[in-house]
């Protein structure tokens, strides 16, 4: 990856691709399932067969069957970056990150309007939802004073989670 497409992939919204048994290959701050995103259904068809082909090439161990199943998995998850992009429009980058050691980031982004405008749309309301669920938490977390707590049901227990320490502040 290049300075210069680091920079580029900074500058619009980032779609990241990529399998994690979740039954989808697109990501924001979380997995977007494909009925969310307006993407033609032979595009998910396509994701979906290479999600699967990726677990597929992989051992019980979850390495690579051969360093063939890895290329073919790096040169198709490129392939598939650019038609994600294609239907979302040049608002949205696709950034794919193989798994493939060596493999260098894809960004890959249309300059051409969507293909798609369903999908172009899709992704704007949930970058948008996103954003608001952002705002929300960080409202929150002003009006509680930077301050955060949890409850475990199982216990009953209420405490402020804190990450610097194994015990928390705890409260009954």
């Amino acid at each position: 990856m290049s300075d210069e497409a680091a920079v580029d992939a900074a500058q619009y919204e980032t779609i990241r691709m990529f399998p994690d048994y979740v039954r989808t290959v697109l990501w924001l701050d979380q997995p977007i399932h494909y009925d969310r995103t307006g993407l033609s259904s032979e595009l998910v068809k396509e994701l979906e067969v290479w999600e699967q082909s990726y677990y597929d090439s992989l051992t019980d161990d979850i390495a690579w069957k051969s360093a063939g199943h890895a290329h073919a998995y790096t040169v198709e998850g490129a392939r598939l970056a650019a038609c994600v992009a294609a239907e979302a429009g040049p608002r949205f980058v696709v950034e794919f990150d193989s798994y493939e050691d060596g493999a260098e980031t894809v960004y890959a982004r249309t300059k051409s309007p969507a293909l798609n405008a369903a999908a172009e749309a899709s992704f704007i309301r949930l970058q948008e939802e996103w954003i608001a669920e952002d705002q929300r938490v960080a409202d929150l977390l002003a009006e509680s004073n930077g301050s955060w707590t949890a409850y475990a049901p199982l216990s009953g227990r209420t405490f402020t989670p804190d990450l610097r320490s194994e015990h928390s502040e705890e409260h009954n």
